[in-house]
């Protein structure tokens, strides 16, 4: 049974995209391969931000849309007590979601929290699941469209991870190019977002590190703690006291000109030598970088 802890992971998003009529695409030979030895992930296509408070979700979505002038991927829709949007970030969708008030997590004095990474298959669900359960990887496959990890040696406290493969990924990867022309636009003035360039995983022990490199495997991690992932985002791991998703760094065209946007509007920042950093209180409480360098 699908629990309340795996609906959290953008359930909602496949179900408003996704027409289940579509037929389904045809599924890579598996009996001869040997599926460690092949990529089970191919892009990251959500990172969902948990919200504690219905009010701060129609404010986060307007900081996101507004402040960062990022188009909608989808318009904001409630189902039951939770409320679901999606913002197109140049290579990924954030998706605001909740509030989960029966949910367990490691931090409860929170307004909003980077929380699921939901990636799409190398190949297919079917290939997916045949590689988690060859590498030991606690999982459940929900359907022909999704995988949700229920690994403890990956998955708790702050952080979910599911695999995901829509019927229709043609059409949703048309929607994405669309989207990610207007952002090529934006990106000419105002902050000059292009892409997600950085997501942060906190890991509290080895342990935890080296279950996500037999994750990834035959991607690995570099010597400065960084998998090298498609669509120009790179994941970084770090250590802490968590498992979980510890902030974002966009790719701006001008850092100079980020400078001066962010003053003109108001949005306090902390500068370093390459790269600006938000206030967490300016985000409600998100760690938010700015870098131009690739």
């Amino acid at each position: 049974m699908i629990t309340n802890y795996l609906l959290a992971i953008s359930l909602f998003l496949l179900g408003i995209i996704v027409n289940p009529q579509d037929d389904k695409k045809e599924q890579p030979e598996l009996e001869t391969t040997t599926q460690s030895d092949y990529s089970i992930l191919s892009t990251l296509h959500t990172l969902s931000i948990h919200i504690k408070d219905p009010v701060v979700h129609d404010s986060l979505f307007h900081f996101l849309k507004d402040q960062l002038q990022l188009p909608v991927y989808y318009n904001p829709v409630n189902h039951g007590e939770r409320t679901y949007a999606g913002i197109f970030a140049g290579n990924l969708v954030l998706e605001p979601c909740g509030p989960y008030s029966n949910f367990a997590y490691a931090t409860n004095d929170f307004k909003a929290m980077f929380f699921g990474l939901t990636f799409e298959p190398k190949n297919s669900i079917a290939f997916a699941a045949k590689c988690l359960q060859e590498k030991l990887i606690e999982h459940e496959v929900a359907s022909d469209e999704f995988i949700y990890l229920t690994d403890a040696g990956l998955c708790g406290e702050n952080i979910t991870i599911s695999i995901m493969d829509k019927h229709e990924k043609i059409k949703d990867h048309a929607k994405q190019d669309s989207l990610r022309s207007v952002i090529s636009l934006n990106s000419n003035s105002g902050l000059g977002i292009e892409f997600v360039k950085e997501i942060q995983i906190g890991y509290p022990n080895a342990l935890h590190l080296q279950n996500w490199k037999n994750f990834i495997h035959p991607s690995h991690v570099n010597t400065d703690g960084i998998w090298k992932t498609e669509n120009g985002l790179n994941i970084r791991f770090l250590p802490g006291s968590l498992k979980e998703v510890k902030g974002i760094v966009f790719k701006v065209k001008s850092l100079d000109k980020a400078i001066k946007y962010l003053a003109i509007n108001n949005l306090k920042f902390k500068k370093t030598k390459q790269e600006l950093t938000l206030e967490p209180a300016q985000a409600f409480g998100l760690s938010i970088g700015f870098s131009e360098m690739n």
